[in-house]
């Protein structure tokens, strides 16, 4: 009898650890996630639907979840034993579109995280904050604003695998100065647009700190038409433009050639207005532009890029890539699939609970992750790009117009570096 006493008691303390290692979660809520046997594992996209970025983005995530069996074969993997349900909206690259869009996902309680957004300003005190109310995991392949990840505007859920503009910034201002020898510069954003806000302000933050004439930013928007722009910008007579637009680049463009003042001025865009649209409006014979974006040098020495992704991503979609940022939309989803094998808790018979503090402490673990788009190290306030390397390419050179474009300069920097001096 004491024996089995004995057999009993041991019994009882093993089902104790048993109940003890599986978190107390009744439902899928805010803090935790039940998938139960034979129920897919929701995730979300929540991308620019209508732009090359999102529908290249969106094709990323298409493929990841195709290889989870480990190929390309056009059947849809298995996370964990469970399928992956992909919920889809768009962000329409606004901040209120962003709220919207969120707001449509998390009407599903058991999603775990979204890929996206495509725009800064969806993001930003939008689609970030929504999300992050909720608990849900929200992780971009393409935003680069810099307030996404500042220790004031943070969402504690947010992340990306895109770069930081302080990186693009500081770049470009080398490109102008240092190497080209330009001496005054200008600038030009959307008004209201936290991306080309931010990322006009860093540039004349970094043109300034080498030394040059940084001689003001210019806001489009309201009475201030391209045509407007361009004239206040002949005022300021600078040696080279940066311009940072994003919804209207071709017409800011034209105002600015249209200027007689303006005619030669070096025109500097980021990768925003890198767009097919440019050369359909002004055909190739447009001197002194030059896009400033990724380095795909790095991945194009990649094997697993050029023989099994590309193939896939041309029979999926029927063409070439559109963008610059299909792989760390790649990089996005996986790092989301690997958080979810490690915070992923198995239940008897199949099923699975997540808490979603625990989802969120599995992104902060990544360190040194060997990413499509470059090695990956998640910080406290979401930036996982430890470093880019940016390049700037001389129109028509451009990789949207030519895959095999070279670049004309190209510069290698860490986030550490460029925050370190401003």
């Amino acid at each position: 009898m004491l024996l089995m006493l004995v057999v009993l008691a041991a019994a009882g303390c093993g089902g104790s650890e048993t109940r003890d290692a599986v978190p107390a979660c009744p439902r899928s809520g805010p803090e935790c996630v039940v998938i139960p046997i034979g129920q897919p594992i929701y995730l979300g996209t929540l991308l620019w639907q209508d732009n090359s970025v999102g529908q290249d983005s969106a094709a990323s995530v298409d493929l990841a979840v195709d290889y989870l069996d480990g190929g390309f074969d056009g059947v849809p993997g298995q996370l964990l034993g469970h399928d992956v349900a992909l919920l889809q909206e768009d962000e329409g690259c606004t901040p209120i579109d962003g709220r919207i869009g969120a707001r449509r996902l998390v009407e599903e309680p058991s999603l775990l995280a979204v890929v996206g957004t495509s725009c800064s300003g969806s993001a930003l005190g939008a689609a970030a904050s929504v999300l992050a109310a909720h608990g849900v995991l929200l992780v971009s392949p393409s935003n680069t604003a810099p307030g996404l990840t500042s220790g004031d505007t943070h969402d504690r859920t947010y992340f990306r695998t895109s770069f930081n503009d302080l990186i693009q910034a500081s770049v470009d201002a080398d490109f102008a100065y240092r190497r080209n020898g330009w001496t005054s510069a200008a600038a030009v954003h959307l008004e209201g647009n936290p991306y080309t806000t931010q990322l006009a302000s860093a540039f004349g933050d970094a043109y300034a700190a080498l030394g040059g004439d940084f001689r003001g930013d210019i806001a489009l928007g309201g009475a201030t038409t391209p045509a407007v722009m361009a004239r206040d910008l002949a005022r300021l007579d600078p040696d080279v433009i940066f311009l940072v637009d994003q919804v209207s680049c071709v017409e800011s463009f034209g105002a600015i050639r249209a200027n007689p003042a303006l005619r030669h001025t070096p025109v500097v865009v980021p990768d925003a207005c890198q767009v097919p649209e440019i050369r359909r409006a002004f055909g190739d014979d447009i001197p002194d532009l030059y896009g400033s974006g990724p380095d795909f040098s790095t991945v194009k020495t990649s094997a697993f890029y050029r023989d099994a992704y590309l193939p896939a991503y041309r029979r999926l979609t029927g063409g070439d890539t559109l963008g610059v940022f299909h792989p760390q939309a790649w990089d996005a989803i996986n790092l989301l699939f690997d958080a979810i094998r490690r915070a992923a808790v198995p239940t008897p018979g199949g099923g699975l609970v997540i808490e979603r503090e625990a989802l969120r402490r599995a992104m902060l673990v990544v360190q040194g992750y060997d990413g499509l788009s470059g090695r990956l190290t998640c910080g406290t306030l979401g930036d996982c790009a430890e470093s880019a390397r940016i390049a700037v390419y001389r129109y028509p050179d451009w990789p949207v117009n030519r895959p095999d474009a070279k670049p004309v300069f190209s510069q290698l920097k860490t986030l550490a570096q460029v925050a370190s001096t401003g």
